[in-house]
């Protein structure tokens, strides 16, 4: 990975804001929409850990305001920051398109995770998907979220998973076999392999067999998280990353978290693969990715942390 700059980091997102957010919500061709569903699990994740149906919520890295708003229409209070000028004027336009009454839940500012005006222990939850791989390290989000916590409050931070590294069969499964780090991921992934209950088995199968009567490749398939008016107008952009983002295994993000004072409650699997993911584009479009969304029934499951190259984490302060 090349060296990390702020910089870099932050001309990149002003640059492809509006890519970033259709490849996190489209499913066209190829595409996964890996933030449509980290949003479900977000939500989901939420209803499971708070009995309270008002939160004070921080979405850190809000980009176009997507889980922001969403999370506003439940009825919380949230916050979405994003040091992106672009992706505040995406997201602030997507604001406008909804109620008074969310709009009066909801708001946007400038600001990162070490410049900020943020008050000690103002939020129930703080939310950062796709974002601490962009950062130089992760004391400094965990530091931010245990300042800006309430007591008990929680975090949920997205990784890229490195242990799938080992499924992949990609540049970074060679890479990681050239720097002799493969052993230490392969004995972690071992370590993850459990009994699959028979109601996930069950639910798993009916996946399928849904997918086996419901998929129709000769059209293009829908995608269940849809793109509001205001991000499908977004166009297109020529989007090339600049560099290779940070990846974590589900242990080095544990115990990076336990050392800012967190304790791990759950992880959960997003974007599983059921098959090599090299197959990908050598199948009819969606094919694949409807093949793999038959494993969410896996995505509380720790098995799910070997299967899919996402992963959130949910801790505890």
């Amino acid at each position: 990975m090349k060296k990390f700059k702020v910089k870099t980091v932050n001309k990149f997102f002003s640059n492809n804001s509006k890519s970033w957010i259709l490849n996190g919500y489209n499913d066209a061709g190829y595409n996964y929409p890996v933030a449509a569903h980290r949003l479900r699990l977000i939500k989901k994740i939420i209803k499971n850990n708070f009995s309270r149906k008002k939160l004070n919520i921080l979405d850190i890295g809000c980009g176009g305001g997507q889980v922001t708003m969403e999370l506003a229409k439940l009825g919380h209070n949230v916050i979405g920051m994003d040091q992106s000028e672009n992706m505040l004027k995406i997201a602030n336009d997507y604001r406008s398109k909804f109620s008074k009454k969310v709009k009066a839940l909801s708001s946007f500012e400038k600001g990162s995770v070490s410049k900020h005006k943020l008050k000690k222990s103002e939020f129930d939850l703080c939310i950062a998907m796709g974002v601490i791989g962009y950062l130089e390290n992760d004391k400094t989000i965990f530091q931010l979220c245990k300042k800006i916590l309430k007591p008990n409050g929680v975090f949920l931070v997205s990784c890229r998973n490195r242990l799938f590294n080992m499924q992949s069969i990609s540049f970074r499964t060679t890479d990681e076999i050239k720097k002799k780090k493969s052993m230490p991921l392969i004995n972690e992934i071992r370590k993850l392999y459990s009994d699959v209950p028979l109601k996930l088995s069950n639910d798993i199968i009916k996946n399928f067999k849904h997918v086996s009567k419901k998929l129709n490749y000769s059209r293009k398939v829908k995608s269940k998280e849809k793109l509001s008016p205001a991000h499908k107008s977004l166009g297109k952009e020529n989007y090339k990353p600049f560099f290779e983002p940070r990846q974590h295994t589900p242990n080095e993000i544990k115990l990076n978290a336990k050392k800012c004072g967190f304790r791990l409650k759950s992880f959960h699997g997003v974007h599983p693969h059921l098959i090599d993911p090299n197959l990908n584009k050598l199948l009819p479009p969606q094919v694949f990715n409807r093949l793999s969304d038959c494993l969410q029934p896996l995505e509380d499951h720790s098995v799910s942390l070997v299967l899919s190259s996402v992963f959130i984490g949910v801790f505890r302060k």
